[in-house]
């Protein structure tokens, strides 16, 4: 099952690549919450590969809470100082794992 989820996953991201159908690139969000660590990491190196193009998946996802610390992850790992507002309300949340990835998400945007 691994294989075929990471399968799944890469085909997603090559859709998204191409045109960044909203289906693919949900796809991906969707990755980043598998039992599947193959799959979340491939989801989430190829949002980050998609840079600025990530962005409203990931604020979208932050907005439901959705798949948090992998969310959070991921837009430190893009780097656009942008996203900081959004990575910032996450800080004092109640789960100190999405709590942590927040922190960890705004020192690689450069904050304190």
């Amino acid at each position: 099952m691994g294989v075929a989820k990471s399968v799944g996953v890469i085909a997603a991201g090559a859709a998204w690549k191409l045109g960044h159908p909203d289906w693919a690139g949900r796809a991906l969000i969707d990755a980043l919450g598998s039992a599947d660590e193959n799959a979340r990491t491939i989801a989430g190196m190829l949002l980050t590969q998609g840079g600025a193009h990530a962005l409203p998946l990931l604020r979208d996802a932050m907005k439901h809470e959705e798949n948090l610390p992998m969310v959070l992850a991921v837009a430190g790992s893009i780097g656009d100082a942008s996203i900081a507002p959004d990575v910032r309300r996450f800080v004092n949340h109640r789960d100190p794992k999405v709590a942590g990835a927040a922190k960890d998400a705004l020192r690689a945007l450069g904050e304190k």
